[in-house]
């Protein structure tokens, strides 16, 4: 009965089944090799990544760090710039009057009235001055005159000392830094 329901058909035998498992083993092989050969550049490997990456990052450290070393340099001249402010405040005068600050140095002198913005500026030259012509705008019995005398402006200090006393103002002084800014402020 086995007989009978065999066909007479050619049957696949095992080897033949291998050697086909074979042939496309190769073909895949092959395929594969020649993919390999045709590659235009390795794949990054971990290590080039990485460095890659840190190579980015430090390029963005160092612009934040040039970034911040330019806010530095730019708070440090503000800085240097207000350090160079001294502010004045005027003690209280019983007698009700105004101070005016008075600023010499060798070539020219300055004033301002407490409370105002407005600079007077006038020109200081061997012995003759314009501060006549500036102390003719202020009341003796209004204002009194707080000289701030830098080193330079000794000598113009005496000749505007005296013209100030000589029409009755009250006088104060102190010496002052020769770099220095100085500014009236309200108590």
């Amino acid at each position: 009965m086995a007989n009978r329901l065999r066909h007479k058909q050619a049957r696949v035998s095992f080897f033949a089944f291998q050697d086909m498992i074979t042939t496309v083993t190769g073909v895949l092989l092959l395929v594969t090799l020649m993919l390999t050969l045709y590659l235009n550049q390795p794949a990054p490997t971990p290590d080039a990544l990485r460095r890659n990456q840190a190579q980015e990052q430090l390029a963005a450290a160092q612009r934040q760090l040039e970034d911040d070393l330019q806010t530095l340099r730019t708070r440090e001249a503000d800085l240097k710039a207000l350090s160079k402010r001294v502010f004045l405040i005027a003690e209280p005068d019983r007698s009700g009057k105004r101070p005016v600050l008075i600023v010499l140095s060798a070539t020219n002198g300055w004033c301002t009235r407490l409370g105002e913005t407005n600079v007077q500026e006038f020109a200081v030259r061997d012995r003759h001055t314009e501060f006549k012509s500036v102390l003719d705008t202020w009341d003796p019995q209004q204002d009194r005159l707080v000289f701030y005398v830098r080193p330079s402006g000794v000598a113009h200090f005496e000749v505007c000392r005296t013209m100030a006393h000589n029409r009755s103002f009250d006088i104060g002084y102190d010496a002052a830094d020769e770099e220095s800014q100085y500014l009236l402020a309200n108590p």
